[in-house]
């Protein structure tokens, strides 16, 4: 064999041992790799599966108070947020949320790997993480599960294993309803229905081009970019969006420079929302015994009550321009006698009102004026004629012991008088007793059982629902046969003042004085004032 045969078979042995010691030290090492990365997979997927993945869907929402004539005015309980469903989201919003936070988002599993090389590569050059890569899927599962840790690779990781999660279980759909439903939007909005009512007064799917590109826009600096806090920096995070959509494609500039024309209309944040806040307070005690503690904490219902938002404004105003002594004090109730709908309540003179309710928890004296239906009532339920204009006299056809007892089928729970001062009203009621003392008269004997909540829906569905009912109290006999339609008069020790309008669809009863009963002094005009508007609120 010649040397040159023999020099090409050395370099041959040569070069598949090398080969050989390549493959398996390249062999060695991958397996060497592959075992942490698949140790570290395993990490972090069972570190996913602790979290409930139902947490997604349960986001606490304000719960809806609803007039009986259906206008919404208050909400209650929960987080400030509304839910929409993804049929309410418009078709545009969803343009600018793909090209603004995740363009690939109806392509991916919940991870844009191509997005993520990217950022590691930027984050790489800056030595620093001042990338992020989070696709929407990334966002919900971060928001829901509040990983609020510094940027971090565990972090990461962690949120790319319960990304995937997510994915595995809830369409992409139903990730994008949720996201939208779950973000905060700045100004105390969470979520996008609550986000469209606050700034613009109108629901998401409502919203034009313009205020859709906005919201987006503002979703990466919800609080420095609020509109109602900058609304300079509001409207360029809105043409960024709109710019994006021009690189993209997804509309061309003229139509960008269209969307930037038009009206934002953005609401006044002083401006009030449609809302009382002393309707919304007086609910909160009947649902808390409707609801159980999580229905409260959660939130998200829809309640059907027995308010008048017309007439709860119009008592309101009432209460707020009737001039009154310093510190006298003011309430008043409304109650429709056909069905016990509580029609209205206003518990104190003051625009926000605390937990003390005078219309429901106080119990004053009422006097000899306002009583005079009622023991005319008692009177002919046993028969007796009443003698218009002497309480005594009428009261005195009664035995004691009897009045009082009658008188307790109005529903009056407080202090009864002895003797002749019980006949002069002497006896403690609040103004809710009052009002279905009177509904009892007008409704033939039959009391109405006062309510506050009809209806209490969640998605549609009824979770409870209370018909009107009555108490038979007296007798057909036993109906005056001429009603007041207007009443008012002070308490026996001049302490407290009562005014009453009586009609077929509500009764509207108030009182005026002092929480430390002292005697009530001021201007006669007052009553005549007072009745002249109780007048005018009947008719309504």
């Amino acid at each position: 064999m010649s040397w040159s045969s023999r020099h090409r078979e050395s370099r041959w042995t040569e070069s598949k041992r090398f080969l050989k010691r390549f493959w398996e030290f390249a062999w060695k090492s991958t397996l060497t790799l592959l075992v942490p990365i698949l140790l570290a997979i395993g990490w972090y997927a069972y570190q996913a599966s602790k979290y409930d993945l139902s947490k997604i869907e349960q986001m606490p929402a304000r719960t809806v108070l609803v007039g009986r004539k259906g206008v919404e005015f208050g909400t209650i309980h929960g987080e400030n947020r509304r839910l929409v469903e993804h049929d309410e989201i418009p078709e545009f919003l969803k343009t600018c949320l793909f090209a603004r936070e995740d363009s690939r988002f109806l392509e991916h599993e919940g991870v844009d790997f191509l997005g993520l090389a990217r950022a590691t590569l930027r984050n790489l050059k800056d030595l620093d993480f001042t990338q992020g890569a989070s696709t929407l899927s990334m966002q919900l599962a971060r928001n829901t599960y509040d990983l609020r840790e510094k940027k971090s690779l565990n972090r990461k990781f962690l949120e790319i294993a319960l990304t995937y999660r997510v994915e595995a279980i809830f369409p992409k759909e139903e990730i994008l309803t949720h996201y939208l439903n779950r973000i905060y939007f700045g100004a105390g909005c969470n979520g996008i229905e609550e986000a469209a009512l606050t700034y613009f007064g109108i629901p998401t799917s409502q919203l034009n081009q313009g205020q859709s590109a906005l919201l987006v826009g503002i979703i990466r600096a919800p609080h420095a970019c609020s509109p109602w806090r900058n609304l300079e920096g509001a409207i360029k995070q809105r043409d960024e969006v709109l710019a994006r959509l021009v690189t993209t494609e997804a509309i061309s500039q003229a139509e960008a420079d269209r969307i930037k024309d038009t009206s934002l209309n953005l609401r006044d944040p002083n401006s009030d929302r449609v809302e009382t806040s002393h309707g919304a307070r007086v609910l909160r005690r009947p649902l808390e015994i409707v609801l159980n503690d999580t229905q409260i904490t959660t939130g998200g219902l829809r309640v059907v009550t027995s308010i008048d938002f017309e007439l709860q404004q119009g008592i309101e105003k009432l209460i707020q321009e009737t001039p009154l002594p310093t510190g006298c004090q003011m309430a008043a109730l409304a109650l429709d006698p056909r069905n016990g709908d509580i029609l209205a309540v206003v518990g104190c003179r003051e625009k926000n009102p605390t937990g003390f309710n005078r219309a429901l928890d106080s119990h004053r004296d009422l006097g000899p004026d306002l009583i005079e239906p009622l023991l005319g009532t008692i009177a002919l339920e046993r028969g007796h004629l009443p003698i218009k204009g002497n309480l005594v006299t009428t009261g005195r056809q009664l035995e004691e012991q009897d009045a009082r007892q009658l008188l307790k089928r109005f529903g009056f729970e407080g202090t009864f008088g002895s003797g002749d001062d019980l006949y002069r009203g002497t006896i403690s009621v609040s103004l809710l007793e009052l009002a279905t003392a009177y509904s009892t008269i007008i409704q033939h004997g039959s009391r109405p059982t006062p309510v506050f909540v009809r209806e209490l829906l969640h998605e549609e569905k009824t979770l409870f629902r209370r018909p009107p009912s009555f108490f038979p109290a007296f007798s057909p006999h036993s109906r005056l046969n001429s009603i007041p339609r207007l009443l008012s008069g002070r308490s026996l020790p001049k302490c407290d003042l009562w005014a009453a309008a009586l009609g077929e669809e509500k009764v509207i009863v108030v009182w005026i004085g002092y929480d430390k009963p002292r005697l009530l002094e001021f201007e006669e005009g007052v009553t005549k004032g007072l009745r002249e508007k109780l007048e005018n609120l009947l008719r309504q």
